[in-house]
């Protein structure tokens, strides 16, 4: 299928977790998107002319432009309504759509008219980032869109663009080409455009061969300067071993092996010398997760893949697709090693994000989110086959060690009770006591008790972590006390 707007026709939820899977053709809601979406861009064609032309201030205006953006508005929350319940790329999508429909509206109301434009110019590349996900499904409603007369101050690059958001795709290469090949264009300025054109070439239309001969034409331009030309180069070699079988997506061994080519052929994060290796292993990648799969762990490392994917190629960093990509690869199987590579991979580019080399600190709601899902896998962690053997372990250092305070059933009544100064609490409503979470770094940092907790550890207990030179006879305590929560 094409977008998550098609893909609506056939998604059904898998195993309980947002993997697609292709099923009938039909769908009750399937007419229904299909005329939101055809609402959606006879809304663009008021909106995106006057935003081109500066024209959202008319007075004259006023009436159809805030017409258009309230109707675009509620088109916009609906399709991101039916997108929640697809993959999570799709609910990106969705998410970014209604956002910046919601934006352009509120500023127009304002009185914000080039604020409002903008937004409704990122439209475009909301429907964009959708758009270059999947193989082709055209759509005949939006034929002539980029050729009204209104839009013809756009230049080449903004109307391959607006083929691509309208999925006019073939003409959008057209277009594309017709910018490459100009000799008033400076290559090496290109080369952003030239990654786009190739993400439609290879992950939408599936012709690697016209993909090479556009490179092959650029290789002959004498103005190429040498790190440019080596860039193109490379990927012109890469792209003469893709064939559009390569670009399927048929199991998840093959997608693995597509992602470690790439990884390997990326000397440096962000190196674009690895865009080939980088597209042919999403392009597999996002059709499978439209399949179901074995197991939440196999979907677990599509979504950490394509993670990986995305961040060796996308510029779009307004729409953080690998974010969002690892997390969800997280939240499938937090007990897994990929948990734990899509965790370490996550933190790092958000710090790198958000602190640069400026040591700043991370805004609070990107440090809980980063929290949130460390408490998810060290939780998970508990429940698994090696943990409850742990948990055996911990019971018996328990009984040694802890119980003469605690007692034998970890209700705080052991026979040292009265002659401690602190009462022991009653460790089996722990998670009881916090909502129902049991904070696992917490409780461990308390039972070794090396490093300064405030007020919420009595001076009577033992730091452990001084006895206990083996690290795993904490995780063994910390297993055990989980386990007995009630």
């Amino acid at each position: 299928m094409g977008t998550w707007q098609n893909r609506l026709l056939r998604a059904l939820a898998v195993g309980g977790f947002s993997i697609a899977v292709v099923g009938a053709d039909v769908s009750p809601t399937g007419p229904s998107t299909r005329e939101t979406m055809r609402e959606l861009y006879a809304q663009l064609q008021v909106l995106l002319p006057a935003a081109v032309q500066g024209s959202f201030s008319d007075p004259a205006k006023a009436d159809a432009v805030g017409g258009a953006l309230r109707s675009l508005e509620r088109r916009a929350e609906f399709l991101d309504d039916h997108a929640q319940g697809l993959d999570p790329g799709a609910r990106l999508f969705g998410q970014a759509l209604a956002r910046d429909a919601r934006r352009a509206l509120l500023l127009f109301e304002q009185g914000k008219f080039e604020n409002s434009e903008f937004f409704v110019e990122s439209l475009v590349d909301d429907c964009v980032a959708c758009h270059t996900r999947l193989p082709a499904v055209d759509s005949s409603w939006a034929e002539g869109f980029v050729e009204r007369r209104e839009l013809e101050a756009l230049d080449l690059l903004e109307r391959a663009q607006i083929q691509v958001a309208t999925r006019r795709f073939d003409k959008a290469l057209d277009t594309y080409e017709a910018v490459f090949r100009s000799p008033n264009e400076r290559p090496e300025l290109l080369l952003g455009p030239l990654a786009d054109y190739l993400s439609v070439a290879l992950r939408v239309e599936r012709d690697p061969t016209r993909a090479r001969s556009l490179l092959a034409n650029q290789l002959e331009r004498k103005d190429l300067s040498p790190g440019p030309r080596a860039d193109i180069q490379h990927w012109s070699d890469r792209l003469a071993e893709v064939t559009p079988a390569a670009l399927e997506g048929r199991t998840l061994a093959r997608a693995r092996a597509a992602s470690q080519r790439a990884d390997a052929a990326a000397g440096y994060p962000g190196d674009p010398r690895a865009l080939i290796e980088y597209l042919v292993a999403s392009a597999q990648l996002y059709q499978l997760i439209q399949q179901p799969q074995d197991s939440p762990a196999d979907a677990a490392e599509i979504y950490y893949l394509l993670g990986r994917a995305e961040l060796g190629i996308s510029r779009a960093a307004w729409l953080p697709r690998a974010d969002l990509f690892l997390e969800t690869a997280i939240r499938l199987a937090p007990e897994s090693r990929v948990a734990r590579d899509a965790f370490a991979l996550l933190e790092e580019e958000t710090l790198a994000g958000y602190t640069g080399s400026g040591g700043l600190r991370l805004p609070p709601e990107e440090e809980a989110r980063l929290a949130a899902l460390r408490q998810l896998m060290e939780q998970d962690q508990i429940g698994t086959p090696a943990n409850l053997e742990l948990s055996q372990v911990g019971e018996r250092l328990y009984t040694d060690h802890c119980a003469f305070c605690h007692g034998s059933d970890a209700k705080g009544e052991g026979p040292a009770l009265g002659i401690l100064m602190t009462t022991p609490k009653d460790l089996t409503r722990i998670a009881a006591r916090r909502g129902g979470t049991f904070p696992v770094r917490e409780v461990r940092e308390l039972i070794d008790g090396r490093d300064p907790i405030g007020g919420h550890r009595s001076p009577e207990m033992p730091r452990w972590g001084e006895y206990w030179s083996e690290p795993t006879k904490l995780d063994a305590v910390v297993a055990y006390l989980r386990l007995i929560q009630e």
